[in-house]
């Protein structure tokens, strides 16, 4: 990691899932962080193998943000591991609240306890965990709704956006709950990837640490430069990494 992060925080959402766990343990593990703060509806579980001197975590409830604007202040780089699947939301709906509205409204909170002032971008490098193919004009739930949430936060108010679409995660510990879907695809994927090299698979744990790693280290850019750090409307830096990307940084 080239970028000292000496006196920085770093804030962590999600952490209790697939991606989120990986990226807190190499956090914890590699960084150099002062401090990390996980933040979630539950805390993380992790094992004594891990140095923990560094976490705060905090439980809050997403129905309820305002109570927790303390816990959003003095941050540098928060990572945003949030999000579900509606089977595993329960409807639409929620799906949409957990996916959608919980990061944009986390987000919109954050930028407003770090920014100097109403007219400034926050000083703050915001990193999206999305999916790959978003889209925010597909007809299917899942996409369309990764793509609208990533279009959101170009306009949030960060000086810095950085949106990460991994591929058919592959995980290191046991879901809580079964995804037929993500079983599906592992399951026609892994011989093509195993053949032919074809990047439609990436382990959590490539993806935690590319994410760190894209935070830490100012000469990570996307392969292709016209992701690299693209100004949004109101003048935040967007970057975007495919998977493929993903893959080579993560496993560096």
């Amino acid at each position: 990691m080239s970028e000292s992060n000496m006196n920085r925080t770093a804030l962590i959402f999600g952490a209790t899932g697939a991606v989120g766990k990986q990226l807190l343990k190499d956090v914890l593990k590699n960084g150099s962080y002062t401090k990390v703060v996980s933040v979630g509806r539950r805390p993380v579980e992790l094992d004594q193998s891990i140095p923990q001197d560094k976490l705060v975590q905090k439980t809050i409830d997403f129905e309820n943000l305002e109570a927790h604007r303390e816990d959003f202040k003095n941050v540098n780089d928060v990572f945003c591991c949030l999000g579900t699947t509606r089977a595993d939301a329960g409807s639409a709906e929620k799906f949409v609240k957990i996916d959608q509205e919980y990061v944009l409204n986390s987000a919109k909170l954050i930028v407003e306890e770090n920014r100097p002032s109403k007219e400034d971008l926050a000083p703050v490098h915001f990193l999206y965990c999305s999916s790959m193919g978003p889209n925010k004009d597909s007809m299917f739930l899942y996409p369309r709704t990764k793509g609208q949430t990533e279009e959101a936060l170009e306009k949030t108010g960060f000086e810095k956006v950085s949106i990460c679409n991994p591929g058919l995660l592959k995980t290191v510990e046991p879901r809580p709950r079964f995804r037929l879907m993500e079983s599906i695809g592992s399951a026609i994927f892994s011989p093509i990837h195993s053949m032919f090299g074809v990047g439609q698979i990436i382990s959590v744990e490539t993806v935690g640490k590319a994410m760190h790693r894209i935070a830490v280290d100012k000469s990570v850019k996307p392969t292709d430069a016209k992701n690299t750090d693209k100004k949004s409307v109101i003048g935040s830096l967007v970057s975007r990494f495919p998977n493929s990307d993903l893959q080579s940084i993560g496993s560096n």
